[in-house]
């Protein structure tokens, strides 16, 4: 390909996984609008992100061999109109069911995407254009995350939480038209394993996964294994992961779904569990901040405020990632995934110590920097890094294992943010209203001068000013109760952080790049080659 047909194409590329990131953030920006207009509990509107990571898991997997299956081309260009169309069902449906419906069919079709930009510039491209191609298209997906945030919150507040979707017919047709343009004729693989279907083991991985997922995400709700249904969940996904990984392994099965064997390369089993605590890091970092925004924030701020304050790491993030190829290349994958887990590690430190009700949106920014400042080294490292150092004819294969690793981080963050954030919320309102009790001076000074404000100025009678009193010291501890829930998690991310720089050292250093001295010629040597021609 002609330089000009490689950027069209990385274009496409871009514009097509963009759409996935863009949603991805939109979603997470007006989920309690969602609610709102559906008429559903906070509680219930977190499935509609937790059946789209769990689909999103479970689709991972299976995207190389669907698209070596059914052909490289016409696979991206079926999710990019899989994902198209779910988003349109996204936003004509009528109520949560159908809702949970398309959004798990944005996750399979989006886990097609997500692997195959990543999976096509290797396949397609040689070696020296890999980390700049990459680069170029990680750079339109910080955009895309930027437009995500920046553009859905005005469509929510001035029109309908709805029209949110509508951007991504756009990206659609732009994904489409190029990639139909440009991506170019491959060849048939040649790959048994890719050509026939496995169908036990996709079977086994599907039961493993959305078992482990349900029991993720409601185990702070249904008591964990004290309830029957759960405790068989739990028995049954263990039973299918055991029987899946020896399935894979079996000399039986002669076209496995993974080859898991490839983990005995260093390469690939660091890439695998850095990869866990990358999607830890992605999923769950500012995983909180738009609801903690817009719901516990003493100023409460809109969908558009959230959104522009939010932004700055996906903007920040675009502006550092092209100087990021030049970094690692010069310092080694090991020095700066060690820099991006200590930028993480302040980022997340500092929303801890800056986290309270009325904390002035100024002071998310520095936060917010520092964890692009993470992303932008650490993606890059990870995965070009490790995985693509390992053969070609296993390339695929290894991309499919880290991706797989990377979502369950993904979806595991997710669920453990819910779970410390649920038990930490109720530590604290214990903690503070042991303090809050009626025989304490303090407590019942306090109610006092707030009961005779509202008799004064607020209309209330001396029995109605007393109960709103009540009410509103209720109110008030419990907002502390939450806000400090959720400065525990950030702590737990900065955790994630330091527990993820144990497992460096299992990353296997990489040579770098350094500038050659300059050398005196070399003697001339005499041949008979260099008498005959001199």
């Amino acid at each position: 390909m002609s330089p000009a047909q490689t950027r069209l194409l990385l274009a496409g590329l871009g514009l097509a996984t963009g759409m996935e990131f863009y949603t991805f953030d939109s979603v997470n920006l007006v989920l309690p609008d969602l609610t709102g207009t559906l008429g559903v509990s906070a509680d219930e509107a977190s499935w509609l992100l937790t059946v789209y990571s769990c689909a999103l898991f479970l689709g991972v997997p299976v995207s190389i061999w669907m698209a070596g299956h059914f052909g490289y081309k016409r696979f991206l260009l079926a999710t990019i109109v899989a994902f198209a169309g779910a988003s349109m069902g996204c936003a004509l449906s009528p109520d949560l069911d159908w809702m949970l419906f398309w959004r798990a069919l944005q996750g399979l079709a989006g886990a097609g995407l997500v692997v195959w930009w990543r999976a096509s510039i290797y396949v397609l491209m040689p070696k020296p254009q890999r980390s700049p191609s990459l680069m170029r298209v990680s750079t339109l997906l910080y955009l895309s995350s930027a437009a995500g945030l920046l553009v859905s919150g005005p469509i929510t507040d001035h029109f309908n939480w709805r029209l949110i979707f509508l951007p991504n017919l756009l990206y659609a047709g732009g994904a489409i038209w190029l990639i139909a343009r440009y991506f170019p004729p491959l060849p048939p693989p040649s790959d048994k394993r890719l050509i026939e279907t496995d169908w036990p083991g996709i079977t086994l991985l599907a039961i493993a996964l959305i078992s482990l997922q349900i029991i993720l995400n409601r185990g702070e709700i249904d008591d964990w294994f004290g309830s029957p249904h759960l405790r068989l969940l739990a028995w049954t996904g263990t039973a299918a992961l055991l029987l899946f990984v020896v399935w894979q392994a079996s000399p039986a099965n002669r076209t496995p779904l993974m080859r898991i064997e490839l983990l005995r390369d260093r390469r690939v089993m660091s890439s695998a569990l850095i990869g866990v605590f990358t999607g830890m890091i992605l999923s769950g970092s500012v995983f909180v901040l738009p609801e903690f925004l817009r719901n516990l924030s003493s100023n409460t701020h809109s969908a558009t405020q959230t959104g522009q304050i939010i932004c700055v790491y996906a903007i920040s993030a675009a502006a550092i990632r092209p100087s990021m190829v030049g970094l690692i290349a010069r310092i080694g994958q090991r020095k700066a995934i060690a820099i991006a887990l200590g930028m993480l590690i302040a980022a997340m430190v500092l929303f801890n110590r800056f986290l309270t009700t009325g904390t002035p949106a100024g002071y998310f920014i520095l936060p917010l920097i520092l964890y692009a400042c993470c992303l932008s080294p650490l993606l890059p490292a990870v995965g070009s890094g490790t995985v693509a150092k390992i053969e070609q004819n296993k390339l695929l294969d290894g991309v499919s294992l880290y991706m797989t690793f990377r979502q369950f981080g993904a979806s595991l963050g997710v669920a453990l943010l819910t779970i410390v954030i649920a038990h930490r919320e109720t530590l604290h309102s214990s903690r503070l209203f042991e303090h809050v009790r009626y025989d304490n001076p303090v407590t019942r000074n306090w109610l006092a001068s707030v009961s005779s404000a509202l008799t004064a100025h607020g209309g209330y009678t001396p029995f109605e000013s007393t109960r709103a009193a009540m009410r509103a010291l209720a109110e008030t501890g419990a907002q502390q109760a939450a806000t400090l829930a959720y400065a525990d998690a950030f702590a737990f991310m900065a955790m994630v952080g330091v527990l993820a720089l144990c497992v460096l050292p299992v990353v296997p250093p990489t040579p770098v790049t350094v500038a050659a001295p300059a050398l005196a010629p070399a003697p001339a040597t005499v041949t008979a080659e260099t008498r005959k021609n001199p």
